[in-house]
């Protein structure tokens, strides 16, 4: 399930939590974005992006979960 902008923005401003976890999302692909831009990656480098994808990752399921909190909130939102 994907999460329209219109829901991200309803739910930031009505539920810290998901506000907090957002955050953290946008965060972790600002860096993915970062490394990726690189070219050439080290192993380090490497291991570094598949640890922010799983955070990445965890951070959308948490999303998921708060939202479905509030989906009959939401349900017109989509």
């Amino acid at each position: 399930m994907q999460l329209s902008q219109a829901v991200r923005d309803f739910l930031s401003q009505k539920d810290e939590e998901f506000r907090k976890v957002y955050e953290k999302h946008q965060h972790y692909e600002q860096e993915l974005n970062a490394l990726a831009s690189k070219g050439f990656l080290s192993p380090e480098e490497e291991l570094k992006v598949s640890e922010i994808k799983k955070l990445k990752l965890s951070a959308k399921d948490k999303m998921l979960l708060i939202a479905k909190k509030h989906q009959d909130e939401i349900k017109d939102l989509h």
